[in-house]
């Protein structure tokens, strides 16, 4: 990776045993344009709640996240990043700075490649983007793909030219498979989880004043009772009880 080892350029902070670094929406892309023209695989992933938790149980997650430039996608990592007597700028939800990114490649010109959801769904969000964005030049593929197939889905993202890849399997699913393909991958990969289902329209964001309060995680709960039950209702008292313990054992954020 190139760009990855100098993430210690943006203030980083640990919470719950994972590095975060200290973006705003302006660095954050501003590092993205970066390692979109660079040489080699910068992978960029969105830290929240969920993702320390599985990188608590899980050591190759981990050390991955810890080869990873990093940012705020959940306010909770905000708030414990606080307590912890460190600061990041803000949060920044991989549903907002996707645009932003979208728009500055755009401006570049960089070709930029969806990989992931069910079939239909990363296009769909393609479509409503290169509605509002004429010069974007994004292409995509569904995620349910054999292990036979995988070689022509690269072919294909070669041949968009592509500098900006957004890979949505969830984690760790998703950073384990961009760390096992790094040398058929363009030079930005970032993971993005169900970001094309939010891009798409298929699920409807939180009202604005949710997401202000920190609630986000309370209407996808409701959305989506049966598939992120565990997922907060178990894992939002385990991340704050390894914050908690990082505190009590005085450990600098």
């Amino acid at each position: 990776m190139s760009d990855a080892s100098s993430a210690a350029t943006a203030a980083s902070v640990v919470v719950a045993g994972v590095h975060v670094d200290s973006f705003t929406e302006k660095s954050i892309v501003e590092r993205v344009m970066r390692m979109a023209s660079s040489d080699g695989v910068d992978v960029a992933v969105g830290v929240n709640a969920h993702v320390c938790n599985i990188a608590r149980r899980d050591a190759r997650f981990r050390a991955l996240l810890d080869e990873s430039i990093t940012y705020a996608d959940g306010q909770s990592v905000v708030w414990g990043a606080n307590l912890l007597g460190g600061s990041l700028s803000e949060r920044l939800a991989t549903t907002d700075i996707a645009e932003p990114i979208l728009r500055a490649a755009a401006d570049e010109g960089l070709p930029v490649y969806f990989f992931g959801a069910a079939e239909g769904v990363a296009e769909q969000a393609a479509a409503r983007l290169r509605a509002r964005i004429p010069a974007l030049r994004l292409k995509t593929h569904h995620g349910y793909v054999s292990d036979g197939e995988l070689p022509a889905v690269f072919d294909d993202i070669a041949a968009h030219g592509t500098r900006i890849l957004f890979v949505g399997m969830g984690d760790p699913a998703q950073r384990f498979w961009v760390d096992d393909h790094l040398d058929r991958l363009p030079p930005a990969v970032l993971t993005c989880g169900g970001l094309f289902d939010w891009l798409s329209g298929a699920n409807r964001r939180a009202p604005e004043w949710m997401i202000r309060a920190g609630l986000e995680w309370l209407w996808r709960l409701m959305i989506e009772p049966r598939r992120l039950a565990k997922r907060y209702l178990l894992g939002n008292p385990s991340f704050v009880a390894a914050v908690a313990r990082q505190k009590l054992r005085g450990t600098s954020a």
